[in-house]
C-alpha cells in the first residue's frame, strides 16, 4: 500500500564473509552502497511490414555490481581494495600488494535506518577487484572504494528479507 512511511534514508551496517570462513565480519563504516543490476536482453523484430516493429525482448543475461565506499581502514578492508594478503613480521601487519587475484565471499547489508523500512541485503558470491585510486594525501576524510561483480549460487544472486515484519 502507497504511503510516506516508505520513503528511506538508507544507513546500515555491512559485513563480509571471505569464500571459505565460516562467519561475517564488520566492514565498519559504510558511506555508500551501491547495487547496480546488469540486464541483457535480445529484441525481436517482425519482418512482415514495411517498417519493422518490435515484437518480442527476452531477457538473455543478467549480472550485478556492487560499489562501496568504506572509511575504516582495517587491515581486511586494505587487503581487499589491493587484493592483499597480510602475516604479521615482527608484531606488525604487513599486506602484500597483488598477492591474490581476487578477493570472494558474501556481502550482507542489515539496514539500521530510521526513516523508512528497514531490510537485509544478502548477496550470495561477490568478487572484488579494485577499480578505483586510493588517495594516500588528502585534506578530506580517506576512504576505500570497493567494487565487485555479483554472481549466482544455484540460480541465486541473494535474498532481500523485510526486516520488520510484525
Amino acid at each position: 500500500m502507497a504511503s510516506i512511511d516508505n520513503y528511506t534514508v538508507g544507513k546500515g551496517l555491512v559485513s563480509f564473509k571471505k569464500t571459505g570462513a565460516t562467519a561475517f565480519a564488520d566492514m565498519g563504516n559504510c558511506t555508500e552502497f551501491e547495487f547496480t543490476p546488469e540486464i541483457e536482453k535480445l529484441d525481436h523484430f517482425s519482418s512482415r511490414t514495411g517498417v519493422r516493429f518490435k515484437d518480442k525482448s527476452v531477457v538473455i543475461q543478467k549480472s550485478g555490481t556492487l560499489r562501496l565506499v568504506l572509511d575504516e581502514w582495517t587491515v581486511d578492508n586494505l587487503k581487499m581494495a589491493v587484493l592483499g594478503s597480510s602475516a604479521v613480521v615482527s608484531g606488525a601487519d604487513v599486506i602484500q600488494i597483488f598477492d591474490q587475484s581476487s578477493v570472494s565471499g558474501a556481502i550482507k547489508f542489515t539496514g539500521t535506518n530510521d526513516i523508512g523500512p528497514k531490510y537485509e541485503w544478502l548477496f550470495h558470491a561477490v568478487d572484488f577487484i579494485p577499480s578505483s585510486s586510493i588517495s594516500l594525501i588528502s585534506d578530506e576524510w580517506g576512504t576505500l572504494e570497493l567494487s565487485g561483480e555479483c554472481a549466482a549460487v544455484s540460480g541465486s544472486f541473494g535474498t532481500i528479507t523485510d526486516l520488520e515484519v510484525v
